[in-house]
């Protein structure tokens, strides 16, 4: 059985200006997906019966803070800044090369991180709009 290795990871962004490039100093992402449960009992029933509803996901990438220039880091890190963007940030996050996840989202927040003998990180969280398309 092969495996995927963590490093084998990466992600891709854009903010809705151009095409989607690699995001340098990626250490992680996450993606969080949840589809709702509607209930589907009919009067009289014994029993309870459900049917899969409406799905969303969230999620976060984790980038280590480089002054690095022609990646997408800087777009990425700065996107919770735009208001009222409707949901125009595109993202590939990738298990290794050609298996990815794909999907439009809002950038919800970011926070940095910077320790004395350590990398400083940002990490930045999406909500995504609209289906996911897994490629895996």
């Amino acid at each position: 059985m092969a495996v995927v290795r963590g490093e084998e990871g990466s992600c891709e962004f854009d903010n809705g200006s151009g095409s989607v490039s690699a995001v340098v100093g990626t250490t992680s992402w996450s993606l969080d997906m949840v589809k709702d449960v509607v209930e589907t009992t009919a009067h009289g029933a014994t029993a309870r019966t459900f049917a899969g509803g409406l799905k969303t996901a969230t999620g976060s990438v984790e980038v280590q803070y480089t002054e690095a220039t022609g990646d997408a880091a800087a777009e990425l890190l700065t996107d919770v800044n735009t208001t009222l963007d409707g949901a125009d940030a595109s993202f590939n996050l990738f298990l290794k090369s050609g298996k990815k996840y794909s999907f439009n989202a809002v950038v919800t927040g970011t926070g940095a991180s910077s320790t004395v003998g350590e990398l400083t990180t940002q990490t930045v969280n999406f909500q995504v709009s609209g289906p996911v398309t897994i490629a895996i």
